[in-house]
């Protein structure tokens, strides 16, 4: 499974934001830090605050910053929340004609079930480390 850009902006700006404690900070800090477009990112942050991962603060002082504990966010829920779907094949569209004979979609199923099984075992926490924290904070 490949992630989406979508995806992959959720994990930067989480990661980003769990490594700068409960202090705030602003959309563009991180499209600056991760060379990410503002504009796209705008719309990940507001699926996160949507969610309610990330609180946004209005005003002059205003910004961003986690709105629940790093060890709350689960790895795989953060991919089933910001991907469109989790379909690993579509044979809809266009119709395939093997469909009735074929089991590849169930074991592609199973695979992704697995995989989304593990990655619950890990948070946000997990990701953010020391050396991710420095990095980080001085970008």
């Amino acid at each position: 499974m490949q992630l989406t850009k979508h995806t992959d902006f959720a994990f930067r700006t989480l990661i980003y934001l769990a490594s700068h404690d409960e202090s705030l900070t602003t959309i563009q800090s991180i499209a600056d830090t991760f060379e990410l477009s503002k504009s796209h990112l705008m719309k990940v942050v507001n699926k996160l605050v949507n969610i309610g991962w990330v609180e946004s603060v209005r005003g002059k002082k205003g910004g961003i910053r986690l709105a629940v504990a790093p060890h709350e966010i689960e790895i795989a829920d953060i991919i089933i929340r910001m991907e469109k779907t989790l379909s690993p094949v579509n044979c809809e569209t266009p119709k395939c004609t093997l469909s009735s004979n074929c089991s590849l979609k169930t074991y592609l199923w199973q695979a992704q079930r697995e995989y989304l099984r593990h990655l619950k075992k890990y948070t946000l926490a997990d990701v953010v480390n020391d050396s991710t924290m420095q990095i980080l904070k001085f970008a």
